[in-house]
């Protein structure tokens, strides 16, 4: 990956990068994450996150994107900030609506889905409330990569779908939210990679950050009801309507995928 030059459309290089794998490193409070509790007390496990790039990750080739609209059939576009602060523009040069630190507070890296481009300027999703929240961002504080992958999830078939290049690859049972703290559909993506210090612990093994957030829980157990894709110590429920809003995988799924998609990697989630 390399930084985009001045003068898009010109020409910018994106490279399809393996995952960033969030392994051994600081420790936090797991509770940055809603739904992934299925403890009544609503107690949440410590994980733990770094920015280390899994060796094991396959990795993808560089490719060259011409423009935003260029992008090979399947293939989504993901900015990853270079500097200590993204200014979000409501419209490309116009007024900033609002500052994001990089990295995270975790440790991680802020991570954007681009959904359009005008220039040096990107139009992308952004990982705060509102759930669909989206402002332009300048081109020269973040580096491009493209995904392969996207990740369609439906409540109602308790179904996730991994699709490659456009093509479904996979079909796994997933747990969603309950009635009362249901999972909000809508267009999302992977923020961040968390590895809890207790792999049979509620997360499992692994556990994704969404852009989205609970549309019920305003916070959850001190963190902003941020929701997640993750493993369980209770496999006997996925399939079902179980969680506070994240969606809930067996621990074997969790670790393949986590394997496999690369923060920014779009995940929409239908009713």
């Amino acid at each position: 990956m390399r930084r985009i030059p001045r003068g898009l459309p010109a020409g910018l290089r994106a490279r399809r990068g393996g995952p960033q794998l969030l392994i051994a490193g600081l420790i936090v409070s797991g509770a940055v994450l809603s739904g992934c509790s299925s403890a009544s007390t609503g107690e949440t496990a410590p994980a733990t996150r770094t920015t280390t790039t899994d060796p094991a990750a396959p990795q993808k080739v560089a490719k060259v994107v011409n423009t935003f609209e260029s992008l090979p059939k399947g293939d989504s576009l993901v900015a990853t900030a270079t500097a200590a602060k993204v200014q979000i523009h409501r419209s490309p040069g116009g007024a900033v609506g609002k500052t994001l630190d990089n990295p995270l507070e975790i440790g991680g890296p802020l991570t954007f889905l681009v959904t359009g481009q005008k220039g040096n300027w990107l139009k992308v999703h952004l990982p705060i409330r509102p759930n669909g929240a989206t402002g332009w961002i300048d081109g020269n504080q973040v580096k491009l990569s493209t995904t392969p992958y996207r990740v369609v999830v439906s409540m109602k078939k308790h179904r996730l779908d991994l699709f490659e290049e456009g093509r479904r690859t996979a079909r796994y049972p997933v747990g969603v939210g309950k009635s009362t703290t249901p999972t909000p559909p809508g267009e999302y993506y992977l923020t961040e990679l968390i590895r809890p210090s207790n792999p049979d612990g509620v997360y499992g093994p692994y556990a994704f950050g969404l852009s989205a957030f609970s549309e019920t829980l305003k916070s959850f157990a001190g963190g902003p009801g941020q929701l997640g894709l993750h493993g369980t110590n209770e496999p006997d429920k996925v399939g079902t309507d179980v969680s506070h809003g994240c969606i809930r995988l067996t621990n074997d799924v969790i670790s393949k995928l986590a394997r496999t998609l690369p923060l920014g990697t779009p995940v929409q989630i239908e009713a």
